[in-house]
């Protein structure tokens, strides 16, 4: 049932770490039970890296070690742990949990999504696991027969003006080919979509996995969640023949 209007002026957690002092805008505050002494002898211990909902890629693909204030947990290493380093695989979000006395809690209890991929003594360190986004820069052609230099990032930011759910390079590259206007493209292979409310079929997931753009500027060369690819013509000696019935495009990587 989608709504925007979601009501959350309560919330309950299942752990009883506070994650900022700061109320916010709202002015919250934060509670939780009291426990006896002996109670919070046997009480985990959980420090999150980057916060308790930040996302993304944190570490370099195939990373041996994550530093955690003044520990280095090597990835893959201790009692128990599965993971096993992959060049194809980055860390998102960590925290580590060190084990009460008497209990300890699972890595997705404290932090969802992830997994144990290293332990030290009683202290596990829990992290996301993400796909590494492609770093390769490739020259394409589309079915067209028009050139298309790719890379890893985004077209300007509220700066594109057709979006579809073509979520493939060729059927991404035909478009633009087929629009005189368009310079640049970004696109996912991912299933991408966005609230659109100001339109005259307003929707809340609206398809956006190919996005079509009158410019030619890179916005950003992080591909975002969705690993998304950035593509132009290559520039000549002559200028850039710039997508389009071959029209010659001087400021195509202005």
């Amino acid at each position: 049932t989608p709504t925007l209007q979601k009501k959350d002026s309560c919330r309950l957690y299942k752990v009883s770490q506070l994650r900022s002092s700061d109320p916010g805008s709202s002015g919250r505050q934060f509670c939780r039970k009291t426990v006896s002494a002996e109670a919070e002898q046997e009480d985990i211990e959980v420090q999150y890296l980057n916060g308790s909902s930040a996302d993304g890629c944190m570490h370099p693909c195939g990373a041996g070690s994550v530093p955690m204030g003044n520990v280095e947990f090597s990835i893959g290493a201790g009692a128990g742990i599965e993971y096993e380093v992959s060049a194809d695989m980055c860390l998102g979000n960590c925290a580590t949990v060190k084990a009460g006395l008497l209990q300890t809690v699972s890595c997705s209890a404290v932090l969802p999504g992830s997994e144990k991929v290293s332990k030290i003594g009683n202290t596990k360190l829990c992290c996301v696991t993400e796909v590494c986004p492609s770093t390769t820069t490739t020259t394409t052609t589309s079915a067209t027969g028009e050139n298309f230099k790719c890379e890893d990032g985004q077209g300007p930011a509220f700066a594109s003006y057709r979006h579809t759910g073509d979520n493939s390079f060729e059927a991404c590259a035909a478009l633009c080919d087929e629009d005189s206007e368009c310079k640049s493209f970004d696109f996912t292979e991912a299933n991408s979509s966005h609230p659109e409310l100001l339109s005259l079929t307003p929707t809340l997931q609206k398809k956006d996995s190919c996005r079509l753009y009158k410019v030619s500027q890179l916005r950003s060369s992080d591909p975002g969640s969705s690993g998304r690819q950035f593509c132009r013509c290559p520039a000549s000696l002559f200028g850039c023949w710039c997508l389009g019935p071959a029209v010659l495009q001087e400021d195509c990587f202005g």
